[in-house]
């Protein structure tokens, strides 16, 4: 992963480089498709040091809008749509094509299309993510969790959980109601968890400093009350998440649908796992030095 990102030229400086090895994002990859084959998790493991490097420097740790901003957003979804990179490429673009050509070449069509609409969805949500920004005050609770469910990053990691598992889920029952739930459900988990977890640097980052949290706090809680009610919420979900788990499975699915089930409880321990034993990113000695991207 460090090799593929030096090829690519996504470690920006020292420092960056440091931070990118004191985040783990491997061990990310390892904890969420334990079962993925070597290749796919390799490009898993690749595709998950440059979606938070992107993200960081597109969107949440630099300026809410810059001049650059539509141009990298857009970059994104063209290597989607089009498969080839721009001339000349912006930050990130060449790996990017890298990773989107190696998911086309392991996964079935649609699986892959799976992956690129969450992809599309990030880069467009974006948008409203930073209009959200750029108001006095945040939109409320349904709105920001909207806007979260696409910018988290969490559909596109998702789409990969059969193919790592036992397959590729058809159709049929990749977009039944309930198993469409389960997938809302995990996202919710990991993104609002992720909103407590990570609240202490968001409020220092310059271009995405609101979350659910925070709007609570806005609303008139105090921040100890909004931390908790947050939690209430991600408990309330991981509850739904079993109970409905365990219906869906109760029934005659595939083994490939079975796989994929495991694979949303494996991202739902996987990413918990992660923050709590591996990662740094979210630690408090370093939100000084990381929060704010712009000097890069």
């Amino acid at each position: 992963m460090m090799k593929w990102a030096d090829e690519h030229n996504l470690l920006v400086t020292d420092e960056y480089r440091n931070r990118v090895i004191r985040t783990r994002y491997g061990l990310l990859a390892a904890r969420c498709y334990p079962n993925a084959g070597d290749e796919l998790l390799q490009v898993i493991a690749d595709y998950l040091v440059w979606f938070f490097l992107t993200d960081d420097l597109f969107v949440d740790r630099v300026e809410v809008a810059t001049d650059e901003t539509i141009r990298n957003l857009t970059a994104m979804v063209d290597v989607l749509d089009l498969n080839v990179s721009g001339s000349p490429p912006v930050f990130g673009e060449l790996a990017w094509l890298d990773v989107c050509q190696r998911l086309r070449r392991l996964l079935q069509a649609e699986t892959f299309e799976r992956f690129a609409q969450g992809m599309r969805l990030w880069a467009t949500t974006a948008a409203l993510q930073i209009l959200n920004h750029l108001r006095p005050t945040s939109v409320g609770i349904r709105e920001y969790q909207t806007i979260r469910r696409h910018t988290g990053g969490m559909n596109p990691c998702t789409s990969l959980a059969d193919a790592a598992n036992k397959g590729s889920v058809q159709a049929c029952e990749f977009y039944d109601a309930d198993v469409q739930k389960l997938v809302r459900r995990t996202n919710n988990i990991v993104c609002w968890a992720n909103d407590i977890q990570s609240l202490r640097i968001e409020i220092h980052q310059p271009g995405q400093f609101r979350n659910m949290v925070t709007i609570y706090v806005q609303q008139g809680q105090s921040l100890q009350d909004a931390v908790e009610t947050t939690a209430t919420l991600v408990n309330k979900e991981i509850a739904g998440f079993c109970e409905l788990a365990d219906a869906v499975t109760a029934r005659p699915i595939s083994d490939e649908l079975h796989g994929f089930i495991d694979g949303l409880k494996y991202w739902i321990r996987g990413y918990l796992d992660w923050v709590v034993h591996d990662t740094l990113r979210y630690a408090d000695q370093f939100i000084e030095s990381d929060a704010d991207d712009r000097r890069f």
